[in-house]
């Protein structure tokens, strides 16, 4: 073999070897999802009834449900995990703030969800609610008139059921 030749096969065997070690060591991209978030899709389940605590009169602009990502907030390997489950409605109009805040609790005590008193002085409206396999989900009321623009945020949150992603 010339000495080129001979310089060019060692190197490609080289990155191969580096390549090997690196996926077998797990040193490179992003880690393999592990375990099941949400088992029966149980999570999103408990949370999509959130999507119908609007308002009759609102104008819904968006109305979205979000299953569990393999995801890393900072792309660290550490830091990797599942997001939660997520349902969102954006909404405009449905009455006064008070009107507002006045049906979509009634609602949501209607859907099992607790209040929770706390949340008013921090300025925004949340609920819990325990699941069925003890979990505990999340829920909050954002916006309103004298928000920019003035829309309303219905969102709702179940935590995953194993390997939630870390450290953001």
């Amino acid at each position: 073999m010339w000495g080129f030749e001979r310089r060019l096969a060692h190197g490609v065997m080289s990155g191969a070897m580096v390549a090997t070690v690196m996926a077998l060591t797990g040193c490179s991209g992003t880690p393999s999802p592990v375990g099941d978030p949400d088992p029966g899709h149980r999570r999103l389940k408990a949370i999509l009834p959130v999507l119908s605590a609007v308002p009759p009169r609102a104008h819904v602009t968006l109305k979205q449900s979000v299953k569990p990502q393999w995801d890393s907030c900072d792309g660290v390997r550490s830091t990797y995990g599942w997001d939660p489950a997520t349902v969102d409605v954006d909404f405009t109009g449905g009455g006064s703030a008070l009107q507002v805040v006045a049906y979509v609790q009634t609602a949501m005590q209607g859907l099992g969800w607790t209040f929770d008193q706390a949340s008013i002085a921090q300025g925004v409206w949340a609920w819990h609610k325990k699941l069925t396999d003890g979990g505990q989900a999340s829920a909050q009321l954002l916006g309103g008139p004298d928000a920019e623009p003035p829309d309303w945020t219905l969102q709702a949150t179940a935590p995953p059921a194993s390997h939630p992603s870390r450290g953001c």
